[in-house]
């Protein structure tokens, strides 16, 4: 309920002031502070086993020092350390009750920087970290015990504020502040013994200064060189003239139910090798097929053999056998579609295709 009611401070007392933005005039850059401020502190409740009671804690004092960065969006990072002492003014079921509670905290900020485009920047945020807590010489009643100890707790808090910007380094603020941490587990002396639980909550009002590192400035930019007197370039060469394209693809014709290569077939293979060289292809596909006048399967073989061949002759050509690559589609693939058992010269080819 208190982080509940630490954040709906914060938001509404920055929503309800602070409305409305301008050009910046948000630090953005390293930054070190101060401040000191009164505490006013929520009666502590005094929790043991099946026992209650209270500690009416009277106003005090707190100091804090940090350190932050701002960005360019207007968030800031701030590590803050800080003291709050309060004085006990009773303890309920005592007469006369004494002691004093302080806490010692450690915490880790995310804050928010309105920009009105003035001097003025009011901001709004919250915290989380530690704390010790030193509970000093606290009369409780009967079946308590006397606390005298000191203990690590939890600590969070909300702040909203406002500073304003005396000069380009620095700058005054004043901000309230609703700090608040978890139960402690406080030992007792006495005859009772044990231990008690104790929390403690308050409302802060400081001020304080705030020393903002300048930015650093700027490298000096160089003149820019004189620009060099035109030269007369010469006109540019003719263009070479333009080699004439090649061939990317070949047809190699063979005998029925034959692998065998031709004469035609030879020469249109040795067109293809020079064209290869030529023109610096990198990749040779071959493709084998057989027409319809035999059996599937042994027409599949009857088409590796035939781009095999084809392939044996372009390596002796010149051509690298690992540039070569080999298909076989059989009866497949015809280029004169026809009948089952058709012999169709056409269809007993293998295709050369440069890639």
């Amino acid at each position: 309920m208190r982080m509940i009611g630490l954040l709906g401070t914060a938001a509404a007392v920055g929503l309800l002031m602070f409305a409305g933005t301008a050009a910046a005039q948000r630090h953005q850059g390293w930054y070190v502070g101060g401040g000191l401020g009164a505490t006013f502190a929520e009666d502590s409740d005094i929790e043991r086993a099946g026992l209650n009671t209270s500690a009416e804690l009277g106003t005090g004092i707190m100091g804090a020092l940090s350190a932050g960065y701002g960005f360019p969006n207007g968030l800031r990072a701030e590590l803050e350390g800080a003291y709050r002492r309060n004085d006990v003014d009773g303890t309920t079921g005592v007469t006369g009750g004494t002691g004093d509670i302080d806490v010692l905290s450690a915490m880790v900020n995310l804050l928010y920087d309105f920009d009105t485009g003035t001097p003025w920047t009011p901001y709004i945020g919250g915290g989380i970290g530690f704390g010790r807590m030193n509970v000093a010489n606290l009369t409780l009643p009967a079946g308590f015990g006397r606390a005298d100890d000191e203990s690590n707790v939890i600590a969070f808090q909300g702040i909203a504020g406002i500073s304003y910007r005396v000069l380009e380094t620095l700058q005054v603020f004043a901000d309230y502040r609703y700090f608040a941490t978890d139960e402690a587990d406080i030992n007792t002396t006495g005859r009772a013994g044990g231990s008690v639980d104790i929390d403690y909550a308050s409302h802060t009002v400081m001020a304080g200064l705030r020393y903002l590192f300048p930015a650093p400035k700027p490298a000096p930019v160089a003149a820019p060189a004189p620009a060099p007197a035109p030269v007369a370039q010469p006109a540019p060469p003719p263009p070479a003239p333009a080699r004439p394209a090649i061939a990317r693809s070949y047809l190699v014709f063979f005998d029925w139910d034959k692998s065998t290569l031709t004469p035609e077939a030879l020469a249109i293979i040795r067109t293809a090798a020079a064209n290869a060289k030529a023109g610096s292809v990198v990749r040779i596909e071959l493709t084998g097929h057989a027409d319809r006048s035999g059996p599937d399967r042994y027409n599949l073989g009857l088409s590796q053999r035939r781009a095999d061949a084809v392939k044996a002759e372009l390596a002796r050509q010149g051509l690298k056998d690992s540039e070569i690559t080999t298909f076989a589609k059989g009866e497949r693939e015809p280029l004169v579609p026809t009948a089952d058992g058709v012999r169709e010269p056409q269809n007993r080819r293998v295709e050369i295709v440069f890639r």
